[in-house]
């Protein structure tokens, strides 16, 4: 019988969270919570974990990215300087300083080879 009770009380909370959430998306709600520092810290404690989890994810993918130096890509896609200035003043394949340098994300060449490739 405990069993039968628990899935009606987890019902409940279910509504009324499912409520609570619907009058929080509505912009013109107010809304006041009393919650307790334990909670918050809890709560600001998995923030910053999840938001570390995401950032790092980002930045293992970052360092996956190969820059192409200027020459690399005019020779990998046949072009000239005036193209490459071109593309980037169009923002078809923008340049990344890196200090003094001008380099090219690899990931972008590849999307406009793939793209050149598709419109043949």
């Amino acid at each position: 019988m405990l069993a039968g009770k628990e899935s009606f009380i987890l019902a409940g909370i279910y509504k009324c969270m499912k409520n609570l959430l619907s009058i929080i998306q509505d912009e013109k709600a107010s809304i006041k919570l009393e919650v307790s520092g334990e909670d918050l810290l809890e709560f600001s404690n998995d923030l910053i974990n999840r938001a570390k989890s995401e950032l790092s994810v980002e930045i293992a993918e970052a360092r996956k990215e190969r820059y192409l130096t200027r020459s690399e890509v005019k020779e990998i896609c046949g072009v000239c300087d005036a193209t490459l200035w071109h593309w980037n003043k169009k923002n078809y394949l923008k340049t990344i300083k890196v200090g003094s340098k001008v380099r090219y994300r690899m990931s972008d060449v590849r999307r406009i080879l793939e793209n050149n490739h598709e419109n043949r």
